[in-house]
């Protein structure tokens, strides 16, 4: 099976289980959940060579870190569902700083390196997930439908750049980090998704069919952003995917790279101009 169906097809099942399961809250909250602790164990796993933790405190960083970020995840869902006074998001701060204290112990020589590690993981992670919640709820109630367009948004920017780029690119994007990326497939996949941006505010309805423009707009360029930020991540450490997992697209942070990066910027422009 050639490169380019294997990871034509394994797309489509990854959309296809992420739509489905996005489609009802209880799916949302298992299946975001699950993807935030697989991305934080790829992370801890991709960054092991450049820490220096005794196997017992890394498997204690391993743990905390996954179990803070998931519950990052839900304590934001709870509160933006109505279900959990605001007070309880105070707990996030509270597991962060505990991080420094544990290293304390640890008796590293690189204790700045390691807690640099822990906290990168909760910002390149934790955050972008716990932050999607306020994207998909409206006045405490789930509403998938944001979520959904963006899903297809990110995966049909991923492909048409790709096809594009594959078919007519010349002209490398960032030759320094992502050489096979080109100009050809970028600008192609921003008008694909212009076009498709415009559209879906006749399909999913909580937002205008301008402000489905201005979020196809913010993914074509942060997603890309996003796909090169991991790039130069992998480069420096020398590896090539993040995992294998999923068939022709490497670990979960290889698939979800972009969906990541895109969030926050999503979310900032919902939260302060829809």
């Amino acid at each position: 099976m050639s490169t380019f169906l294997t990871r034509a097809l394994s797309g489509i099942l990854f959309v296809a289980i992420m739509v489905g399961a996005s489609y009802f809250q209880a799916g949302y909250i298992v299946l975001i959940a699950l993807v935030s602790a697989f991305c934080t164990n790829e992370f801890f796993d991709i960054t092991v060579s450049l820490r220096d933790e005794k196997p017992k405190y890394a498997k204690i960083y391993r743990v905390w870190l996954m179990a803070t970020n998931v519950l990052g995840f839900l304590i934001t869902a709870a509160f933006m569902s109505d279900k959990l006074s605001i007070k309880f998001i105070s707990i996030l701060p509270v597991l962060i700083f505990g991080l420094f204290i544990v290293e304390l112990y640890s008796k590293s020589e690189k204790p700045l390196i390691n807690i640099g590690l822990n906290l990168s993981a909760f910002v390149y992670i934790g955050i972008p997930f716990s932050l999607l919640n306020f994207i998909v709820y409206k006045n405490g109630f789930y509403s998938p439908g944001t979520l959904l367009g963006i899903l297809v948004l990110v995966w049909v920017y991923d492909s048409a750049a790709y096809i594009i780029g594959s078919q007519f690119g010349s002209r490398p994007l960032f030759k320094r980090i992502s050489p096979n990326k080109t100009w050809e497939g970028s600008i192609g996949g921003l008008l694909v998704l212009t076009a498709l941006g415009f559209s879906l505010g006749y399909i999913f309805q909580d937002l205008s069919t301008l402000e489905w423009a201005v979020i196809s707009w913010l993914i074509a360029y942060f997603s890309a952003t996003g796909d090169l930020v991991e790039s130069l991540m992998k480069r420096s450490l020398g590896i090539k995917d993040t995992g294998n997992i999923l068939p022709g697209h490497g670990g979960f942070l290889d698939r979800f790279d972009a969906f990541i990066f895109v969030i926050p910027f999503i979310a900032f422009y919902i939260i302060c101009f829809t």
